[in-house]
Order: structure tokens, then sequence, then C-alpha cells
């Protein structure tokens, strides 16, 4: 199954605190038995409303695919991972 997700990471953490989140999550992707199709980061944008005391975050949006069966268990895994404020996935058609 095709899935869009986009992760929206705290603002003012260091570049490398960041790159090892990202490559937490992209590595969770793929125990999920799931494949990145692609990757797009926005960087720093101004939320339009404050999430957890913050103005802004640091956005990475994936198109990835996964069986369904795994998506549950991802998501729970990637609510617990430290510097995530929010994420979103939806099923593409």
């Amino acid at each position: 199954m095709k899935y869009e997700l986009m992760i929206i990471l705290k603002p003012l953490l260091p570049e490398d605190i960041k790159s090892k989140i990202i490559n937490k999550i992209e590595g969770l992707i793929k125990e999920n038995q799931g494949e990145i199709v692609s990757n797009d980061v926005w960087g720093k944008k101004h939320l339009a409303y404050p999430i957890k005391k913050h103005d802004e975050g640091y956005y990475v949006l994936y198109e990835m695919q996964m069986p369904t069966d795994n998506v549950k268990e991802f998501d729970s895994e990637l609510g617990l991972i430290n510097g995530v404020l929010r994420f979103l996935r939806v099923k593409r058609d």
C-alpha cells in the first residue's frame, strides 16, 4: 500500500540530532517491511498554531510503501521518537 508521511521535528535540534532522527525514521520504515519511494526535506517552517509550545517546525515529507499489517506498529513506534512534534500518515491512491 502506498502512503504519504509528513513529519514535523522540533525546530531547535542541532543538525546532527536531526540527521539521527531522520535516519532512525528511515530505519523504522525498512524494519516494518516498508520502502521509501521519495523524501523531500522542506526545512524549518512557521506553524499555523503552536505545538508543544513551538511556533516553528522542521518538515520532512516521505512517499513510501508498506504492508497494511505493519502500519499500526509503525505509527506507535514513530510516536515514541523523541524530537518528533507531530506526524501524519495518509493512504495514497
